[in-house]
């Protein structure tokens, strides 16, 4: 199971979840001791728990989350890869490459006096207004991207006594919004926890004060055992989207999205080099392995060319150069590659844009691991929400909450697919400026 953690910056995603991996015995009392200390003489003693998934220097300097972090984890249920995701605004772009790969989410939300509320924030309008808080832009974001199952992690409650009418506001507030960018309310669970003092993470609470009202309920790992695993797509051709270029030993990491791969495999990149390599060995969750299939994290070590195992480097091909391979190229079956597209025609809902969206917008496209530029080349119309009908043709403009088809073209071509025919490869998030002014997906390639 792939999961990513949202929220708000400082919602307190790196501490709950290095609390859980201390809880789950995955961080020693000693490494638990050492992260406290190093923490403290920092002057950063809060975040101790958070600096077990913030490595960087960066990252313990600012106290915010940069990349997005990797762990992974048993639960009675489910071997997880857990992608923590950053929550600054800076960094919207590594959360959208985080969300790609995920299967479900753990939406984290502050319960502080005021937490909540900054993290939910409108926004204002106009070229020079204040974006709104991310709680929503993260949300609407792992919706355009395909997740469709989701816990809502209440943390910081302590700081209010644990008070249960905090936790029923928050759910009050929050349901109509996450409807609104298209969850459905069967698919979300709701759960109060608190990450520094390891309350409901593992087991039921200890806190009196929380135990009175929630001794039954569920925990963090609970809540993450009632997920639903994706459908595995190994009948469909060879995609994985290349998320990770390790230049050192040319070994190329990413999820695999459909089909398989094991070590003698005949491989393709789009765009890349022409001519197929072969893959030398692969690793799967972090231990070597003879066969990764659609839904697996793998690294890749290719090779060029016809390899004939050791010694016999066989004709044709090169050493493979880690320079020509940019992230957001995808591995491919030689006989069914993908294609490059720079025109396509999208299906988007229009999230937080300062102004109205007018045909020739210039925007940043992330689709997956790939970001390109382009631009808008056609209105072609607004959309009701329910029934999907058009409600008018050629509309001159586009606002916030529209639903719309509208055509984009990219200034160099990207691996894209129908999303009808391939989910992950079919999601593209249009940026701006440090906001995401529309999310959707792909309905039909056009050039």
């Amino acid at each position: 199971l792939h999961l990513v953690v949202l929220g708000h910056v400082d919602a307190g995603k790196s501490s709950l979840m290095g609390r859980l991996l201390h809880e789950l015995g995955l961080v020693s009392a000693r490494d638990a001791h050492k992260y406290q200390r190093d923490a403290a003489a920092a002057g950063k003693g809060s975040f101790a728990w958070a600096w077990v998934l913030d490595e960087r220097p960066e990252e313990r300097e600012r106290g915010v989350t940069v990349d997005v972090a990797m762990t992974r984890f048993t639960t009675r249920r489910f071997s997880v890869t857990l992608l923590d995701a950053p929550g600054h605004r800076d960094f919207v772009p590594n959360m959208i490459a985080g969300a790609a790969q995920a299967d479900a989410a753990l939406l984290l939300v502050d319960g502080s006096p005021g937490g909540f509320e900054a993290g939910f924030s409108e926004g204002t309008g106009g070229l020079h207004g204040t974006p709104g808080g991310q709680t929503r832009e993260h949300a609407a974001l792992a919706r355009s991207l395909g997740i469709e199952q989701m816990a809502i992690v209440v943390s910081k409650l302590d700081t209010v006594g644990y008070d249960k009418a905090r936790f029923d506001a928050i759910r009050t507030m929050l349901l109509p919004y996450l409807k609104s960018v298209g969850f459905k309310e069967s698919s979300l669970q709701w759960l109060p926890a608190s990450g520094p003092l390891g309350e409901n993470l593992v087991g039921p609470p200890q806190d009196p004060a929380l135990a009175a009202w929630w001794s039954s309920g569920l925990s963090v790992v609970a809540a993450i055992d009632n997920f639903i695993p994706r459908e595995r797509a190994t009948s469909r051709p060879l995609r994985m989207p290349i998320t990770d270029v390790f230049k050192s030993a040319v070994v190329l990491g990413g999820k695999v999205e459909g089909g398989a791969l094991r070590p003698g495999s005949k491989v393709v990149l789009v765009p890349g080099p022409g001519q197929p390599f072969t893959v030398r060995s692969l690793e799967v969750s972090g231990s070597p392995s003879h066969l990764a299939r659609a839904s697996d994290s793998c690294e890749v070590a290719l090779v060029g060319g016809h390899h004939h195992g050791a010694g016999g480097g066989g004709g044709g091909g090169g050493a493979f150069d880690p320079a020509s391979v940019a992230p957001g190229a995808v591995l491919c079956h030689p006989d069914f590659p993908a294609v490059l597209v720079t025109r396509f025609e999208l299906r988007v809902v229009v999230l937080d844009t300062p102004v109205p969206l007018l045909r020739g917008h210039v925007v940043t496209l992330h689709a997956h691991a790939a970001r390109e530029e382009g631009h808008i080349t056609a209105l072609t119309a607004t959309l009701d929400p329910r029934t999907g009908e058009v409600v008018k043709s050629r509309p001159r403009c586009l606002t916030k909450g529209q639903i719309a088809l509208l055509e984009v073209t990219a200034a160099r071509g990207l691996v894209l697919e129908e999303y009808s025919e391939y989910r992950a490869l079919g999601r593209v998030a249009l940026r701006e400026g440090g906001r995401t002014l529309a999310v959707g997906i792909v309905t039909r390639l056009l050039q």
